[in-house]
């Protein structure tokens, strides 16, 4: 997702920088948001993480620590072990995900059912 010069000036607003409508042709300060929406997008397009962008499959993710030196792999572990994560903790947060995805698509063909009954 690209970022537009609207984005960063509603951001400045929040922080208290800009004010006012955004309009780019007339205010300065507009133009200026839609330069660094522009500045911030070639930045996050040279995205040069240690981690891939998206880890969506237990082969992707033992493919890449296979190819991670371990030191990395172990701070990372040693980072979500800090943050509270346990196998236990994930092992059980994954088994309740499964099961909720599961209530919801039951639940979504219960409602369909009794939907389309007269």
């Amino acid at each position: 997702m690209r970022l537009t010069g609207k984005d960063v000036w509603e951001a400045g607003v929040k922080m208290g920088w800009a004010s006012g409508p955004y309009d780019p042709r007339s205010t300065l300060l507009s133009a200026r948001a839609e330069k660094m929406a522009s500045l911030l997008n070639e930045v996050l397009s040279k995205r040069q993480n240690w981690l891939p962008e998206l880890l969506e499959t237990e082969d992707s993710m033992r493919a890449w620590e296979a190819k991670t030196p371990r030191e990395n792999v172990l701070r990372l572990y040693k980072f979500l072990n800090q943050l509270g994560y346990t196998v236990i903790g994930i092992d059980a947060a994954i088994e309740r995900e499964r099961q909720k995805s599961m209530r919801d698509n039951d639940d979504s063909i219960f409602d369909f059912t009794k939907k389309t009954r007269p």
